[in-house]
C-alpha cells in the first residue's frame, strides 16, 4: 500500500522521464565500458579508430533493442521505462515493438562483428561476415514485417523516417566523399559508412518522432 501511494504521488516527469533516462543511461555507460574494456584487453589489443566507433554504435544498438524487447516480452515492467501510455499498449503493440527490438539487436550486432574482425580484431573473417551478414539480412526483412504489421501512422512515420534517413546519407556521406575527391579529408572507410547509415537512421528516425509528438511524455 505504501509503494502505491509512493508511487502516485512520484511526479509524473520523474516516473516518466528521469528515471527510464536513468536507467538507459547507466546501462548503455556500462554496456559501452564493457566493450572499451574488451577492445583494450589483450585479447583484442586495441581497434582503429572506425572500428572501435563501429563497435560503440553496435553496443547501442544492441542495448537499445535489447530493452524494447524485453519491455515488450514483460509489459507491466516495461511501462516503467519505456515512453508508452501504460503495460495494455504494450501488449497491443507487442508484436512491432518486440520485431523492432529483435531487428535493432542484430543489425547492432552485425556491426560489432565487422568492427571486431580480423586481422585487427579477434574475430575470424568468415565469421565476421557471416554475422555481420545474416544480421543486416535478417534485421532488414524484420523491419518488412514490422511496416506490414505497423497500423496507418506508423507506417507514415517509417516512410517518413527513410526519406529523411537518404536525405541525411545523401548531405552527409555526399560531402565528406566530395571534400575526400577534391584532397581535402580522408576518404571514409567502409566502416566509417556503415557506421554514418547506422547513425543517420537513429538521427532521422528521432526527428521523425519528435516531429510527430511521439517523444511527449505519455
Amino acid at each position: 500500500m505504501m509503494t502505491q501511494d509512493k508511487s502516485s504521488t512520484m511526479p509524473r516527469w520523474v516516473r516518466k522521464l528521469l528515471i527510464p533516462a536513468s536507467i538507459g543511461g547507466v546501462a548503455g555507460f556500462a554496456a559501452s565500458a564493457g566493450v572499451m574494456r574488451f577492445i583494450d584487453s589483450s585479447a583484442v589489443g586495441g581497434l582503429s579508430a572506425s572500428a572501435t566507433i563501429a563497435a560503440l554504435i553496435g553496443v547501442l544498438y544492441v542495448v537499445i533493442g535489447a530493452s524494447i524487447a524485453f519491455g515488450t516480452a514483460s509489459p507491466q515492467l516495461g511501462a516503467r521505462f519505456l515512453n508508452v501510455e501504460d503495460a495494455d499498449e504494450l501488449r497491443e503493440q507487442k508484436k512491432v515493438l518486440s520485431l523492432s527490438g529483435w531487428a535493432m539487436a542484430l543489425w547492432g550486432a552485425s556491426l560489432m562483428a565487422l568492427a571486431l574482425a580480423a586481422p585487427d580484431g579477434p574475430v575470424p573473417q568468415e565469421m565476421a561476415l557471416a554475422i555481420g551478414a545474416s544480421g543486416l539480412v535478417i534485421g532488414s526483412g524484420l523491419s518488412v514485417l514490422i511496416y506490414r504489421a505497423s497500423d496507418e501512422l506508423m507506417r507514415a512515420v517509417n516512410l517518413e523516417a527513410g526519406s529523411l534517413s537518404y536525405g541525411l546519407v545523401l548531405l552527409v556521406v555526399g560531402l565528406w566523399a566530395m571534400l575526400a575527391h577534391l584532397g581535402y579529408v580522408d576518404a571514409p572507410a567502409p566502416l566509417d559508412l556503415l557506421s554514418l547509415f547506422y547513425v543517420l537512421v537513429l538521427v532521422a528516425s528521432f526527428i521523425v518522432v519528435g516531429r510527430r509528438g511521439m517523444l511527449a511524455l505519455r
